[in-house]
């Protein structure tokens, strides 16, 4: 799979990762309000990993053309990325965008199990699973603006009669386990070419995410979330051969025009060619409508896609070897981050 690098962005004030949807203070109401995503976007991540490409190590700017092909431009046709999760005083969780908060990987194995026996092992029908207990739920913050005018002398502002908005953002910082203040990374894997010009280096502040609010970029040489999988999940294991829950961890990206299970099944077909005897015998979840951001430099908005929410999960059955399912990714865009699993071997069943 080649070296890996963590990115790490240290958290240090209330984020802003916008949400599917129009966020206009032009739209008329009581206010207009932007809510924000518990994670940024896979695209986020790349897209900050492209910027640093473009601006430190002399990447080319991509031309026009397919917003996947885009990135790829930048950041090299090898490039892998896995997340983002995040790290709670250094405890790796996974989102669970169902019960609104993050799991541990203790918690995500067993939300695998339970939702398992809810299904029971010959079940070929969809399963919503109810209400599961997040490890941490992480606090949100709203804050209330006014559209200012625009600016006829530089000493004067004034504001718009009208224009009330509100921005939703998530308090990491503010965020508690108990009695407990809680020290909050985000965390992603890249594996490529690109990875290889990624060195260790102190943090750098950046933009990130809506409203330039910022947080502390900086590389680690490995593959923590990977690690921490093959050692919590795996116990330091490569290959199982049985049940397989794939535990969502990012937004799983599907054309439009055919259902979910469907697009998964032509999925498992390409997945053949690096598993033995693989069949789909269950999926827990809810989908949504997805948009994935607006390319600045054609000043247009990407494509709308079908997405499995994180906290989802696939079971499949058949002979694997985990880190290819860990690398590979389920649904479009999955080279950027999108569709990343967590394999979780059904053991006990």
């Amino acid at each position: 799979m080649g070296e890996a690098v963590t990115i790490s962005f240290k958290v240090v004030e209330p984020m802003m990762f916008r949400g599917p949807g129009e966020f206009d203070p032009f739209v008329r109401g009581a206010y207009s309000r932007g809510a924000s995503l518990a994670l940024p976007l896979p695209s986020t991540i790349a897209g900050v990993l492209a910027t640093y490409g473009i601006s430190k190590l002399g990447r080319p700017v991509p031309s026009s053309g397919d917003w996947i092909e885009q990135y790829l431009e930048v950041l090299g046709k090898d490039v892998r990325i896995r997340g983002a999760l995040i790290r709670l005083n250094n405890e790796l969780m996974a989102e669970d965008r169902l019960s609104r908060g993050f799991l541990n990987m203790e918690k995500v194995r067993e939300k695998c199990e339970i939702v398992w026996r809810r299904l029971g092992r010959s079940c070929r029908e969809e399963c919503r699973e109810g209400e599961f207990e997040p490890s941490v739920k992480i606090k949100k913050s709203v804050r209330v603006g006014i559209m200012l005018e625009t600016r006829g002398k530089v000493s004067v502002k004034r504001a718009r009669e009208g224009f009330l908005y509100g921005a939703e953002h998530v308090d990491y910082v503010g965020a508690t386990a108990g009695s407990r203040s809680l020290s909050v990374e985000i965390v992603a894997e890249v594996r490529g070419g690109i990875a290889e010009s990624l060195s260790p280096a102190q943090k750098l502040p950046i933009r990130f995410g809506g409203e330039g609010r910022i947080a502390l970029l900086s590389f680690r040489r490995g593959g923590e979330i990977l690690d921490g999988v093959v050692k919590q999940l795996w116990s330091n294991r490569t290959d199982h051969r049985g049940v397989l829950a794939l535990y969502l961890a990012t937004p799983a990206l599907f054309e439009t025009g055919k259902s979910v299970r469907e697009y998964l099944n032509e999925w498992i077909k390409n997945l053949e060619k690096r598993a033995r005897g693989v069949k789909l015998i269950g999926l827990s979840g809810e989908s949504s409508v997805l948009g994935t951001g607006f390319m600045l430099k054609e000043r247009r908005r990407k494509p709308i896609y079908i997405s499995l929410d994180p906290g989802s999960i696939i079971f499949l059955e058949g002979e694997f070897s985990l880190p290819e399912i860990y690398q590979e990714g389920v649904g479009a865009a999955s080279m950027l981050g999108y569709g990343t699993v967590i394999p979780v071997p059904m053991s006990h069943y």
